[in-house]
């Protein structure tokens, strides 16, 4: 990295939590991600909503690779890679989604400098190495003990990668505000790597949605689309962040990690009229005989 590029990185600043963070759409999502993989405890949840104790953050940017919706604004963590191969760091291990993403930018060899690969490591190359297997690719190499290069201008760092070497930090330099030329948040956004497949299952339960359509409002990603003919499921964009499965008054709606081809599950939509009110209504259960209302009523009756 040249001068520019050590001038950028000195620069003070603060990672953040972002408005599209799930715990600030609703006050119902349980998403902890961010929380869970700080090593230092700086993330704590206030008022309902993640916060980062400016204090105690060491900027590691395991709480940015973390986040399934990339709300928190920041760099992603510092990898070394060399002529397009990722040099192990014993000490840190990267997430399956940074080593995924890596795979599509063209690194597809670990180096491993040391005598033997820790349990820790091991466990990542064979997970993602199975996942590679399911999205139809060629599993990551292995090289033991190769010494990295002395030539400095082939090293990247996570932060360069992303931002395709030095040319391009002079153009952020150049037309953005210092405060946000650093970060790379948006850059694990996993299903634009992968769009022929989806890595989350979206089941719903017919029986007991009720056509509320909370779930489509909060969902930034548009997964999940009610029309006249219908609720449809779209999933190869989901980024299985839950906050559908939270905040579904019913529990009509279910998440798994799965990968998949790409599909759309289409369920279709029945008027119909209320036996008790005589009202029209739309539902998915096609033997439901009263619009939610009287549904509602009824069970309120028996309690």
């Amino acid at each position: 990295m040249g001068i520019l590029g050590y001038w950028l990185e000195s620069l003070d600043y603060d990672y953040k939590v972002l408005s599209h963070c799930s715990r600030y759409q609703s006050p119902r999502s349980s998403c902890m991600e961010c929380v869970d993989s700080c090593p230092k405890d700086a993330i704590y949840i206030k008022d309902g909503q993640p916060t980062i104790d400016s204090k105690n953050c060491i900027q590691c940017g395991d709480c940015v690779a973390s986040c399934p919706v990339q709300a928190v604004e920041g760099f992603l963590p510092k990898r070394s890679i060399i002529n397009n191969q990722y040099i192990m760091d014993q000490d840190k291990v990267p997430t399956l989604k940074e080593l995924l993403v890596y795979y599509k930018k063209g690194i597809t060899t670990i180096i491993c400098e040391e005598s033997e690969i820790s349990p820790e490591w091991e466990k990542t190359i064979r997970n993602v190495n199975e996942v590679l297997t399911k999205l139809g690719e060629q599993p990551f190499k292995v090289s033991y003990q190769q010494k990295a290069p002395d030539n400095n201008d082939d090293i990247m760092t996570r932060r360069e990668l992303f931002f395709t070497w030095e040319k391009d930090l002079k153009q952020i330099a150049k037309n953005m505000a210092p405060a946000k030329w650093r970060f790379n948040h948006e850059s694990l956004d996993l299903p634009k790597y992968y769009p022929d497949y989806q890595f989350v299952e979206i089941t719903l339960d017919t029986q007991k949605c009720t056509l509320c359509k909370a779930c489509q409002k909060l969902c930034k990603r548009n997964c999940l689309q009610i029309d006249e003919t219908g609720f449809s499921l779209l999933a190869q964009n989901c980024s299985n962040c839950s906050l559908c499965q939270d905040i579904c008054p019913e529990g009509a709606i279910s998440l798994k990690e799965m990968i998949t081809p790409v599909s759309v599950v289409k369920h279709e939509m029945y008027k119909k009229v209320c036996t008790a009110c005589d009202q029209v209504y739309e539902t998915l259960n096609k033997e439901q005989e009263l619009c939610v209302a009287c549904e509602k009523k009824k069970q309120f009756s028996m309690m």
